[in-house]
Order: structure tokens, then sequence, then C-alpha cells
């Protein structure tokens, strides 16, 4: 009896020590996923699909930034505009990524995957949770005549750092297609981002930064390293703060 007792301790002490899994550290802040995508490009409906999926993950947030250099083929995009494509060019050498392409995740701004490798995307994401640095404290609020207020302080983790306001339409979205690759398609989206702004450079310390979003829409405040450097933090406002006002 004394031994069955013994041994009974000894396993709910192994399960009360044993590691989490990868992926399930609570303290880290959600790892923020883009998607660049095309209503042109014939693999991008199920890349869009899996974005959704992602985005219900608790330790996920995800943005999709709609790209124009498909247009050429046959149907311009509603959701692509010029910057976009800076963005994820931006991306590329630091990822030593050839050449423009979608469907296109970036994962925190540290790794990329192609969007029809559903377990590629996967993998990226899990090795960013294990591997996420210290964030800078960042906060958004409203400001004067519809504006926002981005409030920064701490260590900068490189010299300077780019911040950026995003707006964002939440949750799916439909859109026929009526020419090019998907022609005829019924197309769904999610988390579709409708601007994007620089606010300026931050190198450390207490800061304040002042952009405009649209109000009807989700907006999100990143910091990340300047030239599409790594992700080091972003915040909710807006639409988004049905979410709880969420601050990573």
């Amino acid at each position: 009896m004394r031994l069955l007792s013994l041994i009974l301790a000894m396993l709910a002490l192994a399960v009360v020590s044993a590691p989490a899994k990868a992926g399930d550290d609570c303290d880290n802040r959600p790892v923020l996923v883009e998607l660049f995508t095309s209503q042109g490009c014939g693999l991008c409906p199920e890349a869009n699909r899996y974005l959704g999926e992602l985005d219900q993950r608790h330790n996920v947030f995800v943005l999709a930034y709609a790209v124009s250099y498909w247009d050429m083929y046959g149907w311009t995009d509603t959701f692509a505009r010029p910057e976009y494509v800076h963005r994820q060019r931006a991306y590329l050498p630091r990822l030593n990524v050839p050449r423009l392409y979608t469907p296109h995740f970036v994962v925190d701004g540290v790794i990329d995957a192609p969007g029809w490798d559903r377990d590629q995307v996967s993998t990226a994401v899990t090795d960013r949770l294990n591997a996420m640095p210290e964030s800078p404290d960042l906060s958004i609020e409203d400001g004067p005549f519809g504006s926002y207020i981005v409030h920064l302080d701490g260590e900068a983790p490189e010299e300077a750092l780019d911040v950026w306001l995003v707006a964002y339409k939440p949750g799916w979205a439909t859109v026929e297609i009526g020419g090019g690759e998907n022609a005829g398609t019924e197309m769904l989206h999610y988390n579709m981002v409708k601007s994007i702004s620089y606010l300026g450079s931050w190198s450390g310390g207490e800061a304040e930064l002042v952009g405009e979003s649209f109000r009807h829409y989700g907006t999100v405040a990143i910091v990340q390293g300047a030239n599409g450097g790594p992700i080091y933090a972003y915040a909710h406002a807006g639409m988004s703060a049905s979410e709880g006002g969420r601050t990573y």
C-alpha cells in the first residue's frame, strides 16, 4: 500500500513539473501573422481561409494585405494598394526571399512561409513563440480630431524602430471576382488591411506619436525593426477594443 502511494505521488509530481508544450507559453504576446494575398491568385482563396483559422488561436493575431501585381492578369483587386507591395518588398532581403509572390505569410517579421503549406506556417508560428523577445511598452489611445496617440516607453531592442498605424476590416468579407484566375468565385477575405501609415522612428525612452485612421475600422499600432525588421510589439484600438483593448 505504501509502495502504491509512493508511485502515485511520483506520477503526480511528474505531471506538475512537465515542461509546457511548444508554443503554449501564455506569458508570450500573440504572434502577428501577415498574409500577402491577391484576388487574382489561384492559390490565395485557400490561404485566406487558413488565415481566418489561425486567428482563432489565442496566441495569434492576423492581418492580410492585398497586393496589386496580379492586376495585369484580368482583374483589379478591390483591396490592393501600392504601399502593401512596398511592405512585402521590404521583407524580402531580411527573409532571404528572392522575389515577390502570393500567397506569402510573414510571421512577426522574422520567418516566412508559402501560403500553400499549412504545416510550414504553423511551424513558423510555434518557432516564433518559442523565441519571443521582450516587448517595449506600447499603448494607443484616442487623440484630438479623430486622431490616435501612440505611447512608447522602454529600451529599443534595435538602434531604431519603425512605428506604423494600420487600419483593417475585422472579420470576414466576401467579394465576387469577375476576372482572372478566380473568375466567378465568391472569394473570402479576412482582416483585410485598408490603410497603413508610417508614424516615425523610435530609439527608446518615452515618446508619443500621432496618426490618423478610419474610425469605422479596427486599428493597430505596430513597432518593428527598421526597413522590414522583426516585430517587437503591437497594440489595438478602435473596433478591436471589443477584444479587450489588447496591448502586446
